[in-house]
């Protein structure tokens, strides 16, 4: 556990000390040690392994550290599924000389090919079908 963790973790059982140990000496003491190792934190000092063996040696502590730094569901967002590119348009020909016209708007009228004026045909091969 590294030492932001472990000062987190000290930070959160002092707000639950009177709910996990009662209000007796001992969550006095363990409030004290753990407010000695935070104010040590704050100082430079590496405290992370003093306060994990603080909390090891009280089964209340050490069950609701668990719990604390377990890791949780993680939530993000996924695209939805299948492809996500665009089906690609329609393809007419020239059956005489190949050109190519794609038919982007449906309300447009298939056109006549302007080099010869040969009407275009769907190519069902390279189009959408």
């Amino acid at each position: 556990m590294d030492e932001k963790t472990a000062h987190d973790l000290a930070q959160q059982l002092r707000l639950e000390l009177p709910a996990l140990l009662g209000a007796d000496d001992d969550a006095a003491a363990v409030d004290s040690q753990l407010a000695e190792f935070l104010e040590r934190g704050r100082l430079g000092d590496s405290v992370g392994e003093e306060i994990l063996r603080l909390v090891r040696r009280h089964p209340t502590l050490r069950q609701r550290a668990a719990e604390l730094v377990a890791p949780g569901p993680t939530r993000s967002i996924q695209p939805p599924p299948g492809d996500r590119r665009l089906p690609a348009p329609p393809r007419y020909v020239c059956p005489v000389d190949g050109y190519e016209w794609y038919h982007i708007d449906g309300a447009q009228p298939i056109p006549t090919c302007p080099n010869d004026g040969t009407s275009l045909v769907r190519d069902l091969d390279r189009g959408t079908a």
